[in-house]
């Protein structure tokens, strides 16, 4: 991602550039969360979407991505409704196809399984 995020500093105008999120982070040492207007989980697992949403929030600083790059929460929390046990239950959600299972699906499963 070439995006810079410019950040004015104070009243004077300074800003500063950086790279990605991490760095910015690094630099004012505090923890940046971009959280996005989400419909409310209303189904019969809220823990299990609770742990997918935080799962997904920690692949997307891993790979510096917005969250919805990994996946949009409707998917999270037909993941949570469904409870995929397998690979062949997992590509049965709305929204998971095989890459996003080969990408992502050893790691789903794994929170799905607990």
């Amino acid at each position: 991602m070439n995006t810079l995020l410019q950040i004015t500093v104070d009243d004077d105008g300074r800003t500063q550039l950086y790279s990605d999120y991490a760095s910015l982070e690094d630099a004012l040492s505090l923890q940046i969360t971009i959280r996005q207007k989400a419909e409310a989980y209303h189904g019969p697992h809220p823990d299990l979407a609770e742990d997918l949403i935080l799962w997904r929030r920690a692949k997307a600083r891993e790979l510096n991505v917005p969250a919805y790059f990994i996946l949009h929460q409707k998917v999270l929390y037909a993941i949570a409704d469904l409870q995929p046990l397998t690979r062949e239950d997992l590509l049965l959600v709305p929204g998971i196809g095989e890459r996003m299972c080969e990408k992502y699906g050893d790691e789903l499963l794994a929170i799905t399984n607990l």
